[in-house]
């Protein structure tokens, strides 16, 4: 397939592109700094220049794509109003499914997060789980479900949304600190770390992300997109600190 994906100078994006071109597919991505996205391109992945915001921009982005995967957000970064986290992660959302629906595209996948769910009661959660985000992300990434959903019943478009449970893996910068802080003696655990850490491989996750653009029963539907185990932050210190150490052997 033609497919767009947005996001792909960012941790997930730029695995999921890599992924879906090793799978056969064109990848078109839509890119602020063509500078910044360099392996992409070098890797065989078409660059559009462009910003979210921008309808011009994401018409020439989506122009004769099947699929979109719409993978852009912000992740608590410090200093921000909550307008720009609103057009960013939850308005965008409904710009770019709209048009896509205009220029012909068969779905969206749009990337949502398992945190719309807020604090789970019983853990693991299916994708029933009450709604209760906690914080400025969470809120508006939920606000953004509701935009493409809203976006693609008015227009027909297929629309997939996937909630992905913490990611890591090779680039990954935000769970880096806990994985370096384990494995050199330093991490401190507050309370009694019986909290429930449920992780996710980003080999894992572009793949879930690769079948809710792919298989047909996936339209219209929402799926959590997590590891097949569930451990508790002290049993996650502790299988981390077992394999760092093993690795220093």
């Amino acid at each position: 397939m033609k497919v767009l994906v947005t996001g792909a100078t960012g941790f997930t994006g730029g695995h999921l592109a890599r992924h879906l071109l090793a799978g056969g597919d064109q990848v078109r991505a839509l890119v602020r700094d063509r500078a910044a996205a360099r392996d992409l391109a070098d890797a065989g992945v078409e660059l559009v220049t462009g910003d979210l915001e921008r309808r011009a921009d994401l018409d020439a982005a989506v122009n004769g794509v099947e699929v979109v995967y719409h993978v852009a957000a912000l992740y608590r970064q410090a200093g921000l109003p909550e307008s720009t986290y609103r057009r960013v992660n939850a308005e965008s959302a409904g710009w770019i499914v709209r048009a896509a629906a205009a220029a012909g595209a068969r779905r969206v996948v749009h990337c949502s997060t398992v945190g719309v769910h807020g604090d789970i009661e019983r853990p693991p959660a299916s994708e029933d789980a009450p709604l209760r985000p906690g914080d400025v992300y969470q809120v508006t990434k939920l606000e953004g479900e509701r935009l493409a959903q809203a976006a693609a019943s008015e227009t027909g478009i297929e629309l997939t949304v996937v909630r992905p449970s913490g990611i890591y893996g090779p680039g990954d910068r935000r769970l880096l600190k806990l994985f370096r802080g384990v494995a050199r003696r330093r991490f401190v655990i507050l309370g009694d770390g019986e909290i429930f850490y449920h992780l996710t491989h980003v080999d894992d996750l572009v793949e879930g992300f690769r079948l809710a653009g792919a298989v047909p029963g996936a339209a219209g539907r929402v799926y959590i997109l997590a590891g097949g185990e569930v451990t508790t932050l002290n049993e996650l210190v502790k299988i981390i600190a077992e394999v760092a150490r093993t690795a220093t052997l």
